[in-house]
């Protein structure tokens, strides 16, 4: 566990998912992340609304680099 891999993996499920990014403040969420790792925090939606971003936008360097 890292908290980086964790902001991925959240990153990734809202996107993929089509999940809203507030999702990390779903009290079950809450209770899972706490569950299987106490003390771990969810990071904040606009954290998670952030890092899709940047997911987006280095990965659509590697596709633009592809097509090339």
């Amino acid at each position: 566990y890292t908290p980086a891999r964790h902001r991925a993996l959240v990153a990734l499920r809202c996107a993929s998912s089509y999940r809203p990014f507030n999702s990390v403040h779903d009290p079950f969420y809450v209770a899972e992340v706490e569950l299987l790792r106490p003390g771990t925090k969810p990071p904040s939606s606009s954290t998670v609304s952030r890092d899709v971003r940047l997911i987006y936008a280095e990965g659509s360097k590697s596709v633009r680099e592809y097509f090339k």
